[in-house]
C-alpha cells in the first residue's frame, strides 16, 4: 500500500521578505510532502524570484509550482492552490509564517491513529524576531488557524471552498462551516505554526476590521440555519 500524499499550499502576496523562512520550512519537514504549491495573488514585489532560486536551489527531491493570480484575495489564492493540488492530505501556510520541523508528521501520525478524525488542529507559537532571534510572545494557543491544520482533501470537497468575498477571517468563517458539518477533528497541544508579528501583519492591530468580519460572517452563518 502506498504512503499517503501531502500537498502544501502556499498562498502570497508581495511575500519576498518572509517566503524563502516559510518554504524552507516545509522543505525541512522530518516527513516532507510530496509537493508545495506557491500562488502568487499578484505580487509586484521578487516574490516569483524567491521560488524559482529555492527551487533551482534545494537538495530535496521535491516538486515545486509557481502558479501566478490576478490579486483577488488570500482565499481565492488558497481555493487555486486546491484546485492544483494532487495530495491526499492538504496543508496550508502563510508566507509570513513557518511550520515546526514535526508539523506533518505529527499531524498525519494522529490521523492515522485515529481512524474517525478528519482533520488535526496544532497549537501555535506568536513570535517576532529581535537581533536575528526568535523571540516568544505569550504561551502557544489552539487555533484555528490555517496553518496549524492538517485535513483530508475530502474535507475541502464537503465543507466548500474558502469565501472569496472575504479577506480576512476567511478560516474562522470555514472552520465554522466545518463545526456545522460535525467534521470529526482533533487538537493536540504541541505547537506546529510560528505565527510571526510584524508590521504588516493582516490582523495584528486591526481590532476594529476583526470586529466587524466576525460580525459579518456570524450572521451569515445563522441566516443560512434559518
Amino acid at each position: 500500500m502506498s504512503s499517503p500524499t501531502i500537498s502544501v499550499i502556499i498562498p502570497v502576496y508581495n511575500g519576498e521578505r518572509f517566503l524563502a523562512e516559510a518554504i524552507q520550512s516545509v522543505l525541512d519537514q522530518t516527513l516532507p510532502p510530496d509537493e508545495i504549491i506557491v500562488v502568487d495573488d499578484g505580487s509586484t514585489d521578487g516574490t516569483a524570484k524567491v521560488v524559482a532560486n529555492l527551487a533551482a536551489t534545494t537538495a530535496i527531491p521535491m516538486p515545486m509550482r509557481y502558479v501566478y493570480q490576478h490579486n483577488q484575495g488570500p482565499a481565492a489564492a488558497r481555493n487555486h492552490g486546491v484546485q492544483l493540488a494532487q495530495g491526499a492530505y492538504i496543508g496550508f501556510l502563510d508566507a509570513d509564517d513557518v511550520w515546526d520541523r514535526d508539523k506533518l508528521s505529527v499531524q498525519l501520525r494522529l490521523l492515522t491513529e485515529h481512524k474517525t478524525a478528519r482533520l488535526v488542529w496544532g497549537y501555535i507559537q506568536e513570535f517576532k524576531m529581535e537581533n536575528q532571534q526568535k523571540m516568544m510572545l505569550g504561551p502557544p494557543h489552539p487555533g484555528p488557524h490555517v496553518g496549524s491544520v492538517l485535513m483530508q482533501r475530502t474535507v475541502f470537497e464537503q465543507v466548500g471552498s474558502y469565501d472569496e468575498s472575504m479577506w480576512h477571517g476567511e478560516d474562522l468563517d470555514w472552520f465554522l462551516r466545518s463545526r456545522e458539518l460535525r467534521i470529526p477533528a482533533l487538537t493536540h497541544r504541541e505547537s506546529v505554526l510560528w505565527y510571526r508579528h510584524h508590521p504588516n501583519n493582516m490582523w495584528l492591530g486591526k481590532q476594529d476590521t476583526f470586529a466587524h468580519d466576525l460580525i459579518t460572517f456570524v450572521r451569515r452563518r445563522l441566516e443560512q440555519r434559518q
